[in-house]
């Protein structure tokens, strides 16, 4: 739960960062700054490899851990996620790894993502891109996979999906094979859904667009308590189809085979609502509504199909229904409705709307009980605004606070943010940016550690500075300090080390007159504690 002291401030960034350029050009993507380039070993909380060019090396992130795959990076290794850390794959970068058993991280893709992935518990998938899961997906874990707008992603395999997992569609979702799951786990589709063999959902569905079930034995069923198949778009299903569950259908129905429905409610719910079986209906149910029902054979009715009243009867097009009616208005002239000529008056689709550029690596840096957040924004004519989110665990998060967008330019604009979490441990942070049309574009997630730090107070001089240049720092106990000297391009030029004792520490950086008059960045470093500062030559 969110602390009720938590408290925060809205301010200007007005350092440069290692990703900053000082003209108006649009910044391209890199690695954030500290990243350790294209090597292979095992990566602790606070850490970073950035993968710029293709790399096979064998990877170990840990709790806290993150891999950023920028454009032209292709990482195509053994890699092992552990739970809480983060993969991001940036616009033009690829995610290939050869091996990724037992994932458990956080990955975000922008780019392109293939290869043999299988997850663990703690682990989420969040695609903006193109994503296959080239390995039979046969998941036992507790998983939430959301596919947005502007993605597409394919499950080549029979795929099994347990345990309260979560599928969340707003793109192109494509199951090149059968699928499976068990009660518990929740399908919501706002995009484009497709099914190329049988399925059998054991949980619930839940469709606001358009969803195609191309298998020929379809079943759906599921012990929840309430609606499990809910279709306020259109639904498609080119062979048979049995369901056993609550349905509430707002939108159009179509089964290509025979339909049998079990033992629950099916309500057709709205005047607009339709439902069309090309083969034969057998009613073992509830049926209900004002909308139509247009069955091709016979319907065999075994318990009740009624409209909501005389005033709200439900249309079918057969000149009587056997068994139990009330409340039908009988009407042999229906017309056949198809997905070329109905229209859904309740649905939700979603759309991609690609923001005018996206948002650079987000960068944390934690000092005194505080956060300090900052990123770029690079062409904001379609930004609205920016909502902070953090994270106790890496999956769930909530809002820590907004900012307006600057989005009457398209010049790279920074933002800075700046918070006081409140709680002591692990604190997840990313940055949500929301469009003029309400579509989100997500950084990647940051992770910082709160508490048990190295208080510093330091101080650089002189600025502007020629030759050299003396870090003081006040250190409340013995550690070692690292000094980096980085240009407005984000290229390290300089870096010293010293074991700092308790008190005052004083670092000299010389030989400094060579370097081009401009901006540059100074970062110090000690123990966790990390701060920036800008520069003048």
């Amino acid at each position: 739960m969110k602390p009720e002291f938590r408290t925060h401030t809205n301010i200007r960034w007005i350092l440069v960062l290692l990703w900053v350029v000082c003209s108006t050009r649009a910044v391209k993507a890199q690695c954030p700054a500290g990243s350790t380039l294209n090597t292979a070993r095992t990566y602790s909380s606070g850490e970073t490899v950035c993968i710029t060019t293709a790399f096979s090396g064998n990877i170990t992130l840990n709790n806290g851990a993150t891999m950023v795959i920028i454009s032209g990076g292709n990482y195509t290794g053994n890699l092992d996620a552990k739970k809480g850390s983060t993969v991001t794959v940036q616009l033009g970068g690829t995610f290939a790894p050869s091996n990724a058993n037992n994932f458990a991280g956080a990955l975000a893709n922008n780019g392109t993502v293939s290869g043999s992935i299988s997850v663990d518990d703690g682990a989420s998938v969040t695609n903006n891109g193109s994503f296959t899961w080239g390995a039979s997906w046969n998941q036992n874990k507790a998983l939430t996979v959301t596919n947005t707008g502007c993605g597409t992603m394919t499950f080549s395999q029979n795929t099994n999906v347990k345990d309260n997992a979560q599928i969340l569609n707003s793109g192109v979702l494509n199951f090149a094979q059968g699928l499976t799951t068990d009660n518990g786990t929740t399908i919501k589709n706002w995009g484009r859904i497709t099914f190329s063999g049988d399925i059998n959902i054991g949980g619930s569905f839940e469709n606001q667009n358009k969803a195609i079930i191309k298998g020929s034995n379809n079943t759906i069923s599921s012990n929840k308590t309430g609606d499990s198949l809910i279709n306020t778009g259109m639904i498609t299903v080119s062979g048979g189809l049995t369901s056993s569950t609550r349905t509430r259908n707002e939108g159009l129905l179509v089964v290509g085979g025979s339909y049998s429905i079990n033992g629950e409610s099916f309500r057709i719910n709205n005047s607009n609502a339709y439902v069309r079986v090309a083969g034969s209906l057998s009613n073992n149910g509830q049926i209900q509504g004002n909308g139509s029902l247009y069955v091709v054979a016979g319907i065999v009715n075994n318990q009740t199909i009624s409209g909501n009243g005389p005033a709200a009867m439900l249309t079918v097009n057969q000149s009587s229904v056997p068994g139990t009616v009330f409340a039908l208005n009988y009407n042999t002239g229906l017309v056949s409705k198809d997905t070329n000529n109905y229209t859904p008056t309740m649905s939700s689709p979603a759309s991609c709307s690609v923001l005018a550029e996206q948002l650079s690596s987000l960068q944390a840096v934690y000092n005194n009980g505080q956060v300090q957040l900052n990123w770029w924004a690079y062409a904001q004519a379609n930004a609205r605004s920016f909502t902070i989110e953090y994270s106790l665990d890496g999956s769930s998060f909530n809002p820590a606070g907004k900012m307006a967008a600057a989005y009457t330019t398209n010049a790279p604009t920074p933002y800075s943010y700046v918070d006081t979490p409140g709680v002591t441990g692990t604190v997840y942070y990313r940055v949500r940016e929301t469009g003029l049309n309400g579509n989100y574009y997500y950084s990647n997630i940051v992770v910082i550690k709160i508490g048990n730090t190295l208080p510093v107070n330091t101080a650089v001089f002189p600025n502007p500075f020629k030759d050299l240049l003396q870090i003081s720092m006040q250190l409340e106990k013995a550690g070692v300090i690292q000094v980096a000297l980085f240009d407005a391009s984000g290229r390290l030029v300089k870096k010293v080390q010293q074991q700092g004792l308790l008190g005052r520490n004083t670092i000299v950086m010389s030989n400094l007159t060579a370097l081009l008059p401009g901006i540059y960045l100074v970062q110090v470093k000690a123990d966790k504690h990390t701060s920036f500062e800008k520069l003048i030559k």
